[in-house]
Order: C-alpha cells, then sequence, then structure tokens
C-alpha cells in the first residue's frame, strides 16, 4: 500500500513539474511573440503611419510627426505632429500626444477610423472654423494666437454678403475635414491646449483648454470641457462645457441635438459694447439645448456689482435667455442706492446693439448724491440703449420722490426728466414741491463735471413768481444759501453745548458757569442770522 501511494505521488509531482514548465514555456512564447510583433509593428511605425495618413480620407493635406513609438499594448506616443492643408498652410501643431489604437488591427493592417481607440492632445494649438450649421472644420490659426487675449480680433461686423451668397459660397468651399459618417468610437483628450474658434462673424481665442470628448458616432458625444481666459468677440476668465450631443439621427439627415451645461465665468462688459470703462465682472449659468445648428440656452446671470456713470447697481441677478446671437435678459433684480432696480432687455451679440429698461424704487438721494442735506426717496424709469459703439450709449428717463428734505427746507416731491451720454447729463422739466412753493427749471447740465443752469422758477402756492435768469443772481442765491447751511450748522453746534452745560449742571448740582449766557446769546443770534438769511430770497 505505501509503495503505490508512493507511486502515485511520484508520478503527480512529474505531471506537475511538467505542467509548470509547459505553463512558463507558453508564457514564454508568448511574451517572445508579443515582443517580436510590438518591435515588428514599432519598427515598422513610421510606414503603418504614413500609409494610414495616406488612406484616411477624413483629413486633407498631409499629416506628418518627428517621432513615434509603441507599446505592445497599442499605444503610440508621438512627438511634433504637424497638419498642413493641401497647400501647405498648418492647420494644427501638436508637440506630443498619444494614440491609442486596436494593435491587432495595426499587425493586420486594418487601417479603419474605428481602430482608434483615443487620442490625447498635450499643448496643440487647434483652430476651429463652424459654418452655418455648426459643423466643424479645421484651418490655418490667425496672428491673434500670440498677442495678449485684450488684443485679440472681436470681428462684430455682420457679413456684408446675402445669405445666398454665404451658402453658394460654402457649397464651394474645400473642407479639411471631412467625416464621412465613419464609425468613430473613441476618446479623445485635450491637455494645456490653445484653442481659437471661428463662428460665423464671431471670433474667440481661449487659452489652457483642457477636454474629454467621449465619441460615438452612432450614439452620443460627451463632452467635458474646462477653459482658462479667453479674447476675442468677448472677453472673460473662463468657461465649463459638460453635457451630451446625441446623434443617434444624424445618419438620417437630421441635426444633433444638445443637452448641455455652459457656464461663463468673469465676462468684461466693456468687450461686449457696455461703455469703455465698465468692467465688473460678469457670469452666466445656462442649460444649452435644441438643435446643434440652432441652440437654445437659458439660465441666471449674476455681477457683484456694475457701476454706470452715475450710477451703481449692486448684487445684480435675473434671467437670461439666448438663441441666433440675440440675449434675452428678463426679472434682473439689483440694489442701487438702498432701493431696488427690476430691469429687462435685449442684446445683439453680432452688431453689440442693446435695449435695456428697468424701473428703480426707493432710492436714497442722500447715498446717490453722497451727502447727507439732500435727502429724499426716488423712484426713476431707466432706459439704457446703443446701436452698437461703446461711446452711443445713452441712458435716459424719469423721475419722481417722496417727501424729504434739503437741509432742514422740507420737500414734498421732486419731478423731472433726465438724459445722459457720455459725460454729458442734463435734466429737464424739473420740479420740487415744498409746502410753500414750487422751483422747476427746464434746463440743467452737467458737462464734464461742470454745472450749468437755466432759468429757475419759483412759483409761491399763492400763485406769485420768482424767476432767476442771470448769473449773478445764482452767484447771489448759491450764497444765500451757503450762509443758510453755515448758520444751520453753527446753531447746531452752540445747542449741543447749551445741552451739555445743561448736563453738567444737574449732574453736580451746580451753579450755571459764567459762559452759558454768552452761549445762549450766540445760539440765539445764528437762529435769527438765518432767519433773516431766509428773508433775503424774495417771492413776488
Amino acid at each position: 500500500m505505501t509503495r503505490r501511494i508512493r507511486s502515485y505521488w511520484s508520478k503527480y509531482i512529474q505531471l506537475y513539474k511538467r505542467g509548470i514548465l509547459g505553463i512558463i514555456a507558453f508564457i514564454g512564447i508568448t511574451v517572445i511573440i508579443i515582443s517580436i510583433l510590438a518591435t515588428v509593428a514599432s519598427r515598422g511605425m513610421g510606414v503603418i503611419f504614413n500609409e494610414v495618413m495616406a488612406r484616411q480620407m477624413m483629413m486633407k493635406g498631409t499629416v506628418t510627426v518627428a517621432s513615434l513609438t509603441a507599446t505592445p499594448w497599442g499605444t503610440i506616443s508621438f512627438e511634433d505632429l504637424q497638419w498642413n492643408d493641401e497647400e501647405g498652410h498648418q492647420l494644427m501643431s501638436v508637440p506630443s500626444g498619444k494614440i491609442r489604437v486596436n494593435m491587432w488591427d495595426v499587425i493586420t493592417r486594418n487601417f479603419k477610423a474605428s481602430a482608434i481607440r483615443g487620442i490625447e492632445l498635450n499643448d496643440a494649438v487647434i483652430v476651429v472654423d463652424l459654418d452655418d450649421n455648426n459643423r466643424v472644420d479645421f484651418v490655418p490659426a490667425s496672428p491673434d494666437v500670440n498677442k495678449p487675449l485684450t488684443e485679440v480680433a472681436q470681428w462684430p461686423k455682420a457679413p456684408k454678403k446675402t445669405t445666398l451668397e454665404r451658402q453658394e459660397e460654402l457649397g464651394k468651399k474645400v473642407r479639411n475635414f471631412n467625416w464621412n459618417g465613419q464609425h468613430i468610437d473613441a476618446i479623445v483628450k485635450l491637455s494645456n491646449c490653445q484653442l481659437e474658434i471661428f463662428q460665423k462673424n464671431r471670433h474667440y481665442v481661449m487659452n489652457d483648454v483642457n477636454a474629454r470628448f467621449d465619441i460615438d458616432t452612432k450614439r452620443a458625444i460627451c463632452v467635458d470641457m474646462k477653459t482658462g481666459k479667453f479674447g476675442g468677440t468677448a472677453i472673460g476668465d473662463g468657461l465649463t462645457l459638460e453635457g451630451r450631443i446625441d446623434l443617434k439621427d444624424v445618419l438620417k439627415h437630421r441635426m444633433p441635438t444638445l443637452n448641455m451645461n455652459l457656464n461663463i465665468y468673469g465676462v468684461d462688459p466693456a468687450s461686449l459694447g457696455f461703455g469703455d470703462s465698465i468692467h465688473d465682472k460678469m457670469t452666466l449659468l445656462t442649460q444649452v439645448n435644441g438643435d446643434f445648428n440652432r441652440p437654445f440656452a437659458s439660465g441666471r446671470v449674476t455681477m457683484p456689482i456694475l457701476k454706470i456713470p452715475a450710477l451703481t447697481f449692486e448684487n445684480v441677478v435675473g434671467d437670461v435667455m439666448y438663441q441666433d446671437g440675440i440675449l434675452k435678459f428678463q426679472d434682473v433684480y439689483a440694489n442701487v442706492f438702498g432701493g431696488k432696480l427690476k430691469a429687462e432687455g435685449i442684446y445683439n451679440l453680432d452688431t453689440r446693439a442693446y435695449e435695456l429698461t428697468g424701473v428703480a424704487t426707493d432710492v436714497d438721494s442722500s447715498i446717490a448724491l453722497k451727502t447727507p442735506d439732500f435727502a429724499v426717496p426716488v423712484s426713476a424709469n431707466l432706459n439704457f440703449s446703443s446701436n452698437g459703439q461703446p461711446k452711443d450709449m445713452v441712458v435716459w428717463g424719469d423721475f419722481t420722490s417722496g417727501a424729504g428734505r434739503y437741509i432742514l427746507i422740507p420737500i414734498q416731491s421732486i419731478t423731472g426728466r433726465f438724459h445722459n451720454q457720455g459725460r454729458h447729463l442734463s435734466f429737464a422739466d424739473v420740479k420740487v414741491h415744498t409746502s410753500i412753493s414750487t422751483i422747476s427749471t427746464n434746463a440743467l447740465h452737467i458737462d464734464n463735471g461742470e454745472l450749468t443752469l437755466g432759468p429757475l422758477n419759483i412759483t409761491s402756492n399763492g400763485g406769485s413768481n420768482f424767476a432767476i435768469y442771470d448769473e449773478d443772481t445764482f452767484d447771489k442765491l448759491g450764497n444765500t444759501m451757503n450762509r443758510i447751511k453755515n448758520d444751520m450748522t453753527q446753531a447746531g453746534q452752540n445747542m449741543k453745548r447749551v445741552t451739555g452745560n445743561t448736563k453738567s449742571i444737574h449732574q453736580v448740582e451746580l451753579k450755571p458757569p459764567s459762559d452759558t449766557k454768552h452761549v445762549l446769546d450766540d445760539a440765539k443770534e445764528s437762529i435769527n442770522g438765518m432767519s433773516d438769511t431766509l428773508k433775503t430770497i424774495k417771492i413776488r
């Protein structure tokens, strides 16, 4: 029995050793075969690459690389890739990158677009031209890719050609990239790239582009992109684009559809034509849907602060919609000088023309004018418009106020109209209603900071009028008002001294100081002086 067990065990050990040796031999042969195939593929990669480029039909022109290396697992690394069109113009420059392929397709020379599993482009300069249907093509870079973003051409002018002429031109155009319905199932990654985009008459240059495109031309393209600062038609701090482009019905000659989130950060209003000196940052958070050639976006617009001539808005928040180059703003709310603003309007991205309207309520005049002397609550109807040039911006409207005061003069209400263009601010039909009179003027201008006041009419409630026309009278009136203000200030200070002295008497139970009488006399004289000054303004 023991001998039989030993015999079986010895045979088992021999079989086990043979199995192990067989497995090792199989693995060794497999590794050798793979290494040989990889070496052959790597050494012949240049020839294979040239053959692939010669047989492919999507990219017109020539594609060359300085060096290629391959791994057994189907990853091809390259350096200095150059794509030039048929006339020798550079379409793309890629310092380094990788292409993942099905190695069996390479070995069997099955050169199809479906053989590519992934593409990685590092530090590339990519220039995309989108036609009227947003079809992608690649074109030579403009000189703007080497300029600071603030100097990139905006190109806001609309095409001078008719729609028919433009369609005929597009029909004759030779495209550098043609998909031709080939099946592509690959992942494209961009790392630290520069992207230049031409779209109709819009132009953008984007830096620090990092993106991932999961492409399956039979189903969809999933996009995840983030950029750094950009310039051109608009200047901003960056954008993110994330979502899906549905391609299921493309082969049925239907447009791809969009379901994406587009967020644009730090947009400079001056770059959009909202005045040369308006640089407060704007953020747009939108959802993009609809057909690829006519997307529709809706979302929110926000600005922490917006300063325009004579007005400062804070915490600007509202709804925004976009389609066909038109931005439409609705239900935009903001704080303005202690009050509230509600606004709406439209903006044309191509012509830069805009029309905005708003209603401001409960605005504190003392905050707006930066003085506590003039305090009334003001409501105003505001209008902003431009034909497309920053210096063409016009602001106009009308205003009315509630009860308040100017220094110690009670005011029942103020009404009027205003018009502001550039550094020229004018008021008309201004009426200041008090309990005893109405002060009105049709001509008040502020040009480059200098005040010009036209005829001033004062009508008493009893019906008598007093008109001021000449400059000397205005000077006297101004001096009179200054004296009133100074007298009131002095009277207030004297009364404070009297109050302080009186408190001291009660606290320490002492007799009034010797100067108390003089203080009271000074206060009385100041008040009398103010009264006499008011009497110098005669109403007839």
